[in-house]
């Protein structure tokens, strides 16, 4: 059995401690077809069940009911029921949902989700949203953190209806009081910082909003757009012009939050996953010395696990010959993004760089919030950031728990392998190859997916993941075996050193030898 194999035993595995919702007190089951369903039904009785209904005659699956003087629950039941001879198999009667796009209604118009042609646009030339959405549609990790994207822009409209309810809010701050309450080193931050003024006011700007709401905006409110997370929380930081000094108070902040959210264990702070920048410094060369700030920044946040999705310039300029801040910036958290139209087409008025720019994303007459309302007539690479650092939001809502356990212990080594997933399934574009590092523009789709299959970290031997082989992993082995203990699946993968989806003595004997072959080294 190869590792992938291993991963998918490990996804199911986990996939059957967190069931779906089910109906109490029944079950599907199919029966073999060559005996009487009399005779089954007369043995079911014995056991507590009863054929209720027939479901699909054809394929003999019956719903069968679980008898309450059993005193059984519905997964102990169906445990049961596997075990007799003629069931074939038997699951439990699982709710289901309609899948609906969202109603909100622009986003017919909005191409760059779902291309279906429209407004002139080639078919399917999007990031494959309805179907991301079929996985996820954001808010939460699955340790239950909510899941913050800062937008270091012009400002917000923080009270947009259809922003308002995903809007970050600093629930350890007493708004208005000019205390610092939470002790985080910002007065009155309720929703984010305003760098330009050093206050906790942030203003209110047509650019920020519409990048907000490409990241953000509430799904299926019946209201305006839809973001690429329907959940999700915007945290709002202006400081995108002015001084390189107002940038770093800005990028200082979004830092300041996430460290304190790890170092007190996730109570203060917030988690922030991604930053969305778009402004810089035209032909300006970032290696050079003269701008060190700016790596320093973005390895700071990307130490803390953070992200940062920046516009790359607005000019049919190759960035890695005239030079950029910060999209010709080092900083391996960086991610750095060009322009592409309904058409799959590279924009005719945006930076590229086969070392320097990442990826292309839709940019071209973006439909999103502004402040009075909606806007589809913004175009620049400021329009296709955001869709980038909306998928790393939603990317750690697709995550499964052990990636997300994971992140906690190594946030910027997660951060990123999480790029790395981004890069590895874009779309390839003939217009983005050899001009960017991916040669591609985002499929949402496939980098959700591929990080909701994202398997645990596992070490053959080390059963209690203390990153140690010895005794006690033995022990804990028999203690599984013997009935006394029960593995997760990450501890099950470790322990089954033979790879033969069973643990037991054999095992224990390969356990030894790793040990024996440690200590003889």
């Amino acid at each position: 059995m190869n590792m992938k194999n291993r991963f998918i035993i490990a996804l199911v595995l986990l996939a059957t401690g967190i069931s779906a919702p089910y109906m109490d007190g029944q079950l599907i089951a199919r029966f073999e077809d060559k005996i009487s369903i009399d005779v089954i039904k007369t043995d079911l009785n014995a056991g507590g069940f009863s054929a209720d209904q027939l479901l699909v005659k054809k394929l003999n699956i019956w719903l069968v009911a679980i008898s309450t003087e059993k005193g059984l629950s519905t997964t102990d039941a169906l445990d049961q029921l596997r075990k007799f001879s003629f069931v074939r198999y038997a699951q439990l009667d699982h709710f289901t949902t309609e899948r609906t796009e969202p109603n909100d209604p622009f986003y017919t118009q909005m191409w760059n989700l779902n291309n279906t042609g429209q407004s002139g646009g080639v078919e399917d030339a999007d990031i494959d949203a309805p179907e991301a959405w079929d996985i996820t549609t954001g808010g939460m990790t699955a340790l239950g953190d909510d899941i913050v994207v800062a937008v270091v822009d012009g400002g917000v409209a923080v009270n947009h209806a259809d922003l308002i309810d995903n809007i970050w809010i600093n629930e350890n701050e007493i708004p208005g009081n000019g205390i610092d309450d939470d002790s985080n080193g910002y007065v009155d931050d309720i929703n984010g910082w305003n760098a330009y003024n050093n206050n906790g006011n942030v203003p209110s700007n047509n650019h920020g909003t519409h990048v907000a709401g490409t990241i953000g905006a509430t799904g299926d409110n019946a209201n305006d757009v839809v973001g690429l997370n329907w959940n999700v929380k915007l945290m709002c930081v202006a400081g995108s012009t002015s001084q390189t000094s107002v940038v770093a108070i800005a990028y200082g902040y979004v830092l300041d939050q996430k460290t304190l959210w790890l170092d007190t264990d996730r109570a203060l702070g917030a988690n922030v996953v991604a930053t969305n920048s778009s402004f810089g410094i035209d032909f300006a060369d970032c290696n050079s010395g003269d701008y060190p700030v700016w790596n320093d920044l973005y390895n700071a946040m990307g130490e803390v696990g953070i992200l940062s999705a920046a516009a790359t310039i607005n000019s049919n300029q190759n960035v890695d010959n005239i030079g950029d801040v910060p999209t010709g910036c080092s900083s391996d958290w960086l991610i750095a993004v060009t322009n592409t139209t309904s058409s799959d087409q590279k924009y005719t008025g945006a930076g590229y760089g086969l070392t320097t720019i990442d990826l292309g994303a839709p940019g071209t007459q973006i439909c999103s919030t502004i402040p009075s309302g909606v806007s589809c007539s913004y175009t620049g690479t400021s329009m296709a950031t955001p869709h980038v650092a909306g998928s790393v939001g939603l990317m750690h809502a697709a995550a499964p728990l052990a990636w997300a356990e994971d992140y906690l212990s190594d946030p910027a080594g997660k951060a990123l392998e999480l790029k790395q997933f981004i890069l590895d399934t874009v779309d390839p574009l003939p217009t983005l190859q050899d001009v960017t590092v991916s040669g591609g523009r985002l499929n949402l789709f496939n980098a959700v997916s591929t990080i909701s299959q994202a398997g645990p970290n596992i070490t053959l031997g080390d059963v209690n993941n203390d990153d140690i082989i010895n005794v006690l992993d033995i022990i804990s082995i028999i203690n599984y075996i013997t009935g006394g203990a029960e593995f997760t699946p990450e501890e099950f993968l470790a322990a089954d050193l033979d790879e033969s989806g069973a643990i037991n003595v054999v095992d224990i004997v390969l356990i030894v030898n790793i040990i024996i072959n440690i200590n003889g080294n």
